[in-house]
C-alpha cells in the first residue's frame, strides 16, 4: 500500500478514534463546548467504462467537522474531508474530458461563525485541497498530469428573516478567493515551431487565480415546500497561459475566463404513503443554467490541418436534475433516486471526424444518467449502504485525442457508513 492510500486510510482511523474519545469525554455533560460529528464511508463495487469491467475496488470518503462554541453568538468551525474513489471517472479540469483510472483528495478549512442582531451573521473562512489523480494504473501517486493544490478564503454575510408573517426567507452573499496550482503540468514548449513560441506561450499554462461572486436565496413556505436560487460568477486568470493568436503565434497577454451559472432549485415533502410502515416521500428539482466566456483561441499545429478556432473555451449549459428521497418511517432506511440531463452548446470549437478533419459544425454534448441509493441503519450511526450509477454521454464529433467526449459508464458499490 503506498504513502497516499495509507493517508486515506489513517484519516478514516483517526476520525473514529476522535469520535471514540471525543464521545467518551463528553457523555454526561449537557452542553459541550466541544462538539465532534461526521460521516464516514467504506466501500467496494466495480465499474463497468464503455462495455469493459474493470477489478472490484474500493471507495472510502470521511467528513469530519470539529465545532467550538465560544459565546451564544461566536464560535469556529474545523472541517476536515478525504476520499478514495477506485472507479474509472471523467472529469473536467482542463477545458474537456479526462479519464482517470482512481483520484485521492483531501481538505481542510477553518471557518468563523459571528452572529449579529436581527438574523445576520459573518462567516470567514480558509481552506486549502490537494488532489491526486492517476491516469493510468501503472502511474504513481502524486505524479498525476493533473494532480493540483488548492489555497481558498473568502467570507460570507448571511441574513435569516421572514418574508412577509408566514415564508422564513435566508439569504447569503459570499466572495472568494481561489489559487489552484498544478505542479507536475508543464507546457510542451519544444512541440511547436520557433514562430509559436515567440514569445514565450508559458510554462505552468494550468495555474489560476479565481475570484468568485455568489448569491443564495431560500424560502420555505408552507405545506413542506421550499424554494432556491443561486447565482455565482468567477472571474479566472491564468498566471502563466498567454493567448494564441490566428497565425499560432502567443501574444503576450493571458488567459482569463468569465464562467457564471444559475441554479434554480425546489423540494415539495408530500403526505406519508401507508405501505411498509409509512413512507415519507420528498421530490426535489434542480435547473441550472451556465456559461463559460474565455479570450482563449486554439490553433491546431498538425501538418494536415493547420488550424485556427476563435473562442475554443467558450460554452454555454443546461442541466435538469429531478430526484425522489423515500424514508421508512418504520426503520429510518431511506432511499433516494434521481436522474441527470444535460446539453452543452461550444460557441467556437468545432467537432471533428476520427482523423481529425474538421466539420462545419460546432461541437455539442449531451449527458444523461441515473443513480439509486439506499441506506438502512443497523447500530448506533451504523448503516449499510448501497448505490449504483449510470451515465452517458455523447456528441457530434469522434476526435478524442485531446478530451472525452463519447463514452457510457455505471458502477456499483456497497458497504458501511458511520454518521457519529
Amino acid at each position: 500500500m503506498n504513502r497516499h492510500r495509507r493517508f486515506v486510510v489513517a484519516a478514516c482511523a483517526w476520525a473514529l478514534l476522535a469520535a471514540a474519545r471525543a464521545s467518551a469525554q463528553l457523555a454526561g455533560t449537557q452542553q459541550p463546548t466541544w462538539h465532534l460529528q461526521g460521516d464516514i464511508d467504506l466501500m467496494a463495487g466495480q465499474y463497468f467504462y464503455n462495455g469493459e469491467a474493470g477489478s472490484v475496488n474500493g471507495y472510502a470518503n470521511a467528513d469530519v467537522q470539529l465545532l467550538r462554541s465560544i459565546s451564544n453568538e461566536s464560535g469556529f468551525y474545523l472541517d476536515g474531508h478525504a476520499a478514495y474513489t477506485g472507479f474509472k471517472q471523467v472529469d473536467e479540469l482542463a477545458g474537456g474530458g479526462t479519464l482517470f483510472q482512481q483520484s485521492l483528495d483531501a481538505a481542510l478549512e477553518a471557518k468563523w461563525v459571528q452572529r449579529y442582531e436581527d438574523g445576520y451573521s459573518l462567516k470567514p473562512r480558509a481552506a486549502v485541497r490537494q488532489d491526486y489523480f492517476r491516469e493510468t494504473t501503472d502511474e504513481s501517486w502524486g505524479k498525476g498530469l493533473y494532480d493540483f493544490r488548492r489555497y481558498e478564503g473568502g467570507v460570507l454575510l448571511e441574513h435569516k428573516t421572514r418574508l412577509g408573517v408566514e415564508i422564513p426567507w435566508t439569504w447569503q452573499l459570499s466572495y472568494d478567493l481561489y489559487y489552484t496550482h498544478y505542479p507536475n503540468y508543464t507546457s510542451l514548449v519544444n512541440q511547436f515551431g520557433t514562430e509559436q513560441t515567440a514569445p514565450n506561450p508559458g510554462s505552468k499554462i494550468l495555474d489560476t487565480v479565481s475570484n468568485q461572486l455568489a448569491y443564495r436565496s431560500e424560502f420555505e413556505l408552507p405545506d413542506f415546500r421550499s424554494l432556491w436560487v443561486l447565482y455565482s460568477i468567477s472571474f479566472i486568470s491564468f498566471t502563466d497561459q498567454k493567448v494564441v493568436q490566428s497565425q499560432g503565434q502567443f501574444l503576450g497577454t493571458n488567459r482569463t475566463d468569465d464562467y457564471q451559472s444559475l441554479n434554480l432549485g425546489a423540494s415539495q415533502r408530500f403526505d406519508d404513503w401507508s405501505v411498509l410502515g409509512q413512507v415519507r416521500p420528498v421530490a426535489a428539482l434542480n435547473v441550472t443554467f451556465a456559461d463559460l466566456i474565455s479570450n482563449q483561441n486554439d490553433f491546431d499545429a498538425d501538418p494536415s490541418r493547420l488550424k485556427f478556432v476563435g473562442a475554443y473555451y467558450d460554452y454555454w449549459e443546461a442541466r435538469v436534475g429531478p430526484e425522489l428521497n423515500l424514508r421508512f418511517l418504520s426503520t429510518g432506511a431511506t432511499a433516494r433516486v434521481g436522474a441527470d440531463f444535460a446539453a452543452r452548446y461550444y460557441t467556437g470549437r468545432l467537432a471533428q471526424n476520427a482523423d481529425g478533419s474538421y466539420q462545419g459544425s460546432k461541437l455539442r454534448q449531451y449527458s444523461e444518467g441515473v443513480f439509486l441509493e439506499t441506506a438502512y441503519p443497523v447500530w448506533r450511526g451504523i448503516e449499510l449502504k448501497a448505490r449504483a450509477t449510470f451515465d452517458n454521454t455523447s456528441s457530434n464529433t469522434s476526435f478524442e485525442q485531446s478530451y472525452v467526449y463519447n463514452y457510457h459508464d455505471w458502477n456499483y458499490y456497497a458497504g458501511a457508513g458511520w454518521k457519529f
